[in-house]
């Protein structure tokens, strides 16, 4: 599984831009507020953001669904669970990073109740009253020094392919590196949001979703290189493994993974609509017709996962 992407799948197609109308809610005192309404989705309202993907009740339930699937089939919570789960035995400090409504977490503060667990995201998607003793959350962007007055012996980031411009991931890199303590394990896990298909209508979708992405200056291809800029940024990395997840098709898992990405495109839909030049409506048909062809076409999506440490010298 190397590139994710190819030039027979990135043809030209017709193009307006790839900033839709934008509705912003505003606070009680008349203030902008952290999000905006596109097509009767809650997104975040970050200007600096290329983030596409909505933070509503929706989506945090297609993220909580996410979660099992990637629990399932990366064999549990941690990479190569011989080394990491060691760390837990001990009452360590542990931050997940774009945590979003926080089920990696709330699974690991339980499972681990005498360690410290944190969760940072730039949109406040996360729990704000029910969630474990031991758990704590705060509105922050890794491409900003993150704000902790300690240093975290295990830090965790997932799913950034869509939120970070390729530029962008050395910066956030950097940031975790440096709020790691000297010895401590940084996760990693990514995917290519292209899918490997050889369905004509999805290839369409496909090619207008990385046209979109590379004009946001983000790289599908970025889950694949992530073990480069590692290095660039003095980590050591210990394991790297690559999975090619079934979509739609296999196990309930495989099932559930193609229907968690069927709801990524439609959730797309205010910014893959204009994209396509097509309406949200006609968009919306385009990828139930498309997603009902996964499974027969035996799609798949190209996950990796990786664990680094910072040098312990450092």
């Amino acid at each position: 599984m190397g590139s994710c992407t190819s030039k027979s799948q990135i043809s030209s197609q017709p193009q307006t831009s790839d900033k839709p109308p934008m509705k912003a809610v505003t606070s009680s005192n008349g203030s902008a507020s952290r999000t905006r309404v596109l097509a009767e989705r809650e997104y975040h309202n970050v200007e600096s953001s290329t983030y596409v993907l909505p933070k509503d009740d929706q989506e945090k339930d297609r993220l909580h669904g996410q979660h099992y699937v990637l629990k399932e089939k990366f064999g549990g919570n941690l990479l190569k669970p011989e080394l990491t789960a060691k760390l837990f035995e001990k009452d360590i400090n542990v931050l997940d990073v774009g945590c979003g409504p926080a089920t990696w977490l709330m699974d690991m503060a339980t499972e681990y109740p005498d360690s410290n667990f944190y969760g940072v995201d730039i949109a406040d998607t996360f729990p704000q009253a029910i969630h474990p003793r031991n758990l704590k959350f705060q509105v922050a962007n890794v491409l900003e020094p993150l704000p902790f007055d300690f240093k975290f012996d295990f830090i965790q980031v997932r799913l950034l392919t869509v939120a970070l411009r390729e530029s962008e991931w050395e910066i956030a890199f950097r940031n975790v590196y440096n709020a790691l303590k000297p010895g401590g394990i940084f996760q990693v896990i990514e995917g290519c949001p292209l899918l490997n298909t050889t369905d004509p209508e999805m290839i369409v979708i496909r090619t207008n979703m990385a046209q979109l992405v590379r004009k946001k200056q983000q790289n599908p291809d970025m889950s694949s290189q992530l073990e480069i800029v590692m290095e660039q940024e003095n980590f050591k990395v210990l394991y790297k493994q690559a999975i090619e997840l079934p979509m739609g098709h296999g196990t309930p898992a495989d099932i559930a993974a193609g229907d968690s990405y069927k709801e990524v495109l439609l959730g797309m839909a205010p910014f893959m609509a204009p994209q396509m030049n097509v309406d949200i409506e006609e968009y919306k048909k385009l990828v139930l017709k498309a997603a009902a062809n996964m499974g027969p076409t035996k799609t798949t999506i190209s996950l990796w996962g990786y664990l680094g440490q910072r040098p312990k010298d450092n």
